[in-house]
């Protein structure tokens, strides 16, 4: 049986200063952005959390919360790891240096109470890693932010995975029919916590100014695509929507992971000139903040997905959403009201929810962000997602 623990309405127990072990590898990026998030309201809830993370990570202090620089990856920051990346070394290199990190881990293990891993970069190493936490005796608890594959399948590792984690948790609906049977009993759905405190820290940008900076006119319809540009994300079905809706506009931001060389014949076809800016490459948010604030709406033509932070960041931004019916995002947009749900994961439904957009305005994109930022505040809060993991802690901890 597949469970979802509910949040009452009386005040969660102290976490009488309980030891967490949190590990993520990133140090930077979405996974991060909610770890460092979710660190946080633990650190305010009382428990006291040790973050394993990259030695270069990007994390901020926090009370309650210490960081460990575990992880030590090939960037392409020097001569030689450029080369590397260039040679395709660099995950044989960071491949090693994961399990050189790993015996750092089992000691910071030992120290805690119980272990919360944020996923792996490549799942294998992670069983492995579990593996030998788990020797230690120490119950580990994983969050699965997705819980499908990009590319090759990797069923035998996420059975794996299941059978030596205590707990795992996802955060929409739609992913408990996604998880594997070894976790039947043991998987518990936390929403995604909202990201306005994220979005506040990019500073406050002025429409004008940034549609100015990137070149859109003013009074053009802009709609943008964020996050990591991976070919699943449907920039292809973006752009070939972009045809058929006049005058609209499409911003690009992200990191490049397939999907502008996937659709570089589109991008460079004389009907689209003009009329798409790119921002590649790893974004601060006072980078993301211009290229949010020159949007009306962010869209998310996802063609597989289970949650989405770019969605939440687009609701800390105050601003409308249009999706494809796919996995949970629906469970956060609601039609009408904070965003468009396209009425099939297509081109042709993605071409009619654009033109609605155009045809309301910006009056009408900007009435539907600010409800979505007060429905991420009311329904996604952090507070309650630190309290229902520490409900998870503890009944781990209890021999549940």
């Amino acid at each position: 049986m597949i469970t979802r623990p509910q949040m009452s309405g009386a005040a969660a127990p102290p976490a009488d200063g309980r030891r967490v072990l949190m590990i993520e590898q990133g140090g930077r990026g979405g996974v991060a952005d909610y770890t460092g998030e979710l660190t946080r309201a633990l650190g305010a809830d009382g428990f006291q959390v040790c973050l394993a993370t990259a030695a270069d990570h990007r994390y901020q202090p926090a009370p309650g919360v210490s960081v460990c620089g575990v992880f030590h990856y090939v960037r392409g920051h020097t001569r030689l790891a450029r080369w590397a990346r260039r040679s395709g070394l660099g995950p044989l290199a960071n491949g090693t240096r994961f399990l050189l990190a790993i015996p750092r881990l089992v000691r910071l293990s030992r120290r805690a109470e119980i272990v919360h891993t944020q996923g792996w970069e490549f799942d294998p190493l992670g069983v492995l890693a579990i593996a030998c936490l788990r020797l230690t005796g120490v119950p580990v608890v994983q969050t699965s932010h997705n819980t499908f594959d990009r590319g090759r399948s990797w069923d035998g590792t996420h059975r794996a995975l299941a059978r030596l984690t205590t707990r795992t948790i996802v955060h929409t609906q739609a992913d408990l029919a996604r998880t594997p049977p070894q976790a039947d009993g043991r998987v518990v759905v936390i929403p995604h916590g909202e990201y306005g405190s994220l979005a506040h820290s990019g500073g406050t940008v002025d429409r004008e100014h940034a549609r100015a900076a990137l070149g859109i006119g003013a009074d053009a319809p802009v709609t943008l695509l964020f996050g990591q540009l991976r070919p699943d994300k449907g920039l292809g079905d973006l752009l070939a929507a972009l045809t058929r809706v006049p005058r609209l506009h499409v911003l690009i931001g992200g990191q490049e992971t397939g999907a502008l060389a996937a659709a570089a014949g589109q991008l460079s076809s004389a009907e689209l000139a003009g009329r798409v800016t790119v921002r590649e490459g790893f974004l601060e948010m006072t980078e993301a903040a211009q290229l949010f604030a020159a949007t009306d709406t962010v869209v998310l033509p996802y063609r597989i997905a289970s949650q989405s932070g770019v969605l939440l960041l687009a609701y800390g931004f105050r601003r409308a959403v249009i999706v494809y019916p796919v996995g949970g995002l629906v469970e956060a947009v609601v039609d009408g009201e904070t965003g468009w749900i396209c009425a099939r994961p297509d081109v042709d439904a993605l071409v009619d929810a654009l033109k609605a957009s155009v045809a309301a305005g910006w009056a009408e994109c900007r009435r539907r962000g600010e409800v979505g930022n007060t429905l991420a505040r009311e329904r996604y809060a952090w507070p309650s997602a630190a309290a229902r993991t520490g409900e998870v802690y503890r009944e781990v901890l209890a021999g549940g």
